[in-house]
């Protein structure tokens, strides 16, 4: 008996979407810039979190600088059934519900050595845990999907002249995952369950311009890493268990983004980002046993738009909105998982800073994620039996942020 074609369905998820972002980027790095829907991020330096955005803002700012944030997510994702089935067999009942609440942790550390300002960021870049029941209609390609990973960032960044700088830095990212689903037999069901792990390396690198004295022009890319996955197939004695590995292509994003100061008091943002999604194409699987698996994921290049405004109420009190669209990179219900149920999302933010003493101030921000309804028609076939499987039904998501974090300025 084999029962290796499953895990198609289970490894893809190493780069599925956090609910909180279009694609599978979470794009939770600031509490700042969650105020802002992450307007400008790339050529507003507000704090230390900028480097996540472009390292070249790291100039912007006078001494050394600490920043520890917290974001909390509360996704709802509801799945309403229409037409999942055993096709020839049997149909498929059970809506279901399977977001959890997550917390993203993010850490930055400025410095200065001479004429350069240095940089260290700690991220979860992605990052996701959905748990449906074990009776649900698409129980045959997923049951819980629990992702995580770290991302280390150094930064180095100069001043080229008084109104141009560049920066750069390198990254080491870690991913773990476990996930299981149900195999179909017949009789009683079975269960496969996967952990898998895996080390990624790339760069990152941006430029800020001061092209007028009231507005700053922002440019910035951080490369694909490639994830060498390498994990186990357990299959709870159906079959014997294996080992399996498989090559992952996270996409390259390019930023570009402007702020203008409209007067003492009030600031402008815009910008406008690009993910390579097409990147993440075909997902090719190999086993110990020498049996070999490639999926399609037709994943699409995408973009996110935003707007923002900082409202300087006082010398204590800062405030800030604004707003997002985020496009999916799913093209369709047919290419949408249960895994992947991304669709267009809206964003709407709040924000304030506050400035506790003339060291430390604190900023929170929030943020409701408006999705679009998203419609999905997936077909697997089911191992070891050969059937065809599909989950038909319509998600319908939303999502509430809320983000802190305190600047020590030492």
């Amino acid at each position: 008996m084999t029962v290796s074609k499953l895990t198609p369905a289970l490894i893809l998820v190493l780069t599925s979407p956090a609910v909180m972002a279009s694609g599978f980027a979470l794009i939770e790095q600031s509490a700042s810039g969650q105020g802002l829907s992450y307007a400008g991020a790339a050529a507003s330096a507000e704090d230390a979190s900028v480097m996540w955005f472009n390292p070249a803002g790291l100039t912007q700012i006078e001494g050394s600088q600490a920043v520890a944030g917290m974001h909390v997510l509360l996704p709802s994702n509801d799945f309403t059934n229409s037409d999942s089935r055993i096709e020839g067999v049997m149909p498929l009942s059970g809506d279901d519900n399977a977001a959890t609440n997550g917390l993203v942790p993010n850490l930055y550390w400025k410095g200065q050595y001479g004429d350069y300002a240095l940089g260290f960021g700690l991220n979860v870049p992605y990052g996701q845990k959905l748990e449906y029941a074990d009776d649900w209609a698409g129980r045959y390609q997923s049951i819980e999907t629990d992702l995580k990973s770290v991302n280390l960032n150094a930064n180095i960044a100069r001043k080229l002249n008084g109104h141009t700088s560049i920066g750069f830095g390198v990254n080491a990212q870690y991913v773990t995952l476990n996930m299981s689903q149900k195999i179909f037999t017949g009789g009683a069901d079975g269960e496969a369950e996967i952990e898998a792990d895996s080390w990624g390396y790339g760069y990152n690198l941006g430029l800020l311009t001061q092209v007028s004295l009231s507005t700053k022009v922002g440019l910035s890319y951080r490369s694909e890493i490639t994830q060498n996955a390498k994990g186990e197939v357990d299959y709870n004695g159906l079959a014997p268990g294996q080992t399996l590995k498989s090559d992952v292509t996270l996409p390259a994003t390019a930023m570009f983004a402007v702020t203008h100061d409209l007067n003492e008091h009030i600031s402008l943002l815009a910008d406008a980002t690009w993910t390579g999604w097409s990147a993440y194409d075909e997902l090719v699987i190999e086993f110990a046993n020498g049996s070999r698996s490639e999926t399609n994921q037709n994943f699409k290049d995408s973009m996110r738009y935003a707007l923002g405004m900082i409202y300087d109420y006082s010398d204590d009190w800062r405030f800030r909105t604004g707003i997002a669209f985020d496009e999916t990179p799913v093209p369709n219900a047919e290419s949408r998982s249960s895994r992947t149920p991304d669709s267009n999302k809206t964003w709407v933010s709040v924000g304030f800073n506050y400035q506790v003493t003339p060291s430390i101030s604190l900023d929170a921000g929030y943020s409701h994620l408006f999705a679009d309804k998203a419609k999905i028609n997936k077909h697997e076939t089911l191992s070891p039996s050969g059937l065809d499987n599909y989950v038909v039904g319509e998600y319908e998501t939303h999502v509430d942020i809320v983000s802190l974090q305190m600047v020590w300025n030492y």
